[in-house]
């Protein structure tokens, strides 16, 4: 019998890293620029978020940090590698 999958809170872990690192006011500060960089609202697949890290890394500094961070996280939870053209 093979156990369901639980569903990834992969908003959560974006906002848990940003705010780690870079506190509660800046996290939330880059968390809204990657967002918009993007064009996501929220976060919801390792797809997204490897989307989402790469923003952060471009924005460079701490933010870029975490973003190479979740970028890692998201490949080893199934995101693909590759940009969506």
């Amino acid at each position: 019998m093979t156990a369901a999958t639980p569903s990834k809170d992969w908003h959560g872990v974006a906002i848990a890293k940003l705010t780690s690192v870079l506190g509660p006011a800046r996290g939330s500060a880059a968390l809204e620029e990657a967002l918009r960089a993007t064009g996501l609202t929220h976060i919801t697949s390792a797809d997204e978020l490897h989307r989402f890290a790469q923003a952060l890394i471009t924005a460079g500094g701490f933010a870029g940090a975490v973003g190479g961070l979740l970028s890692v996280h998201a490949v080893m939870h199934g995101a693909s590698r590759l940009e969506p053209r």
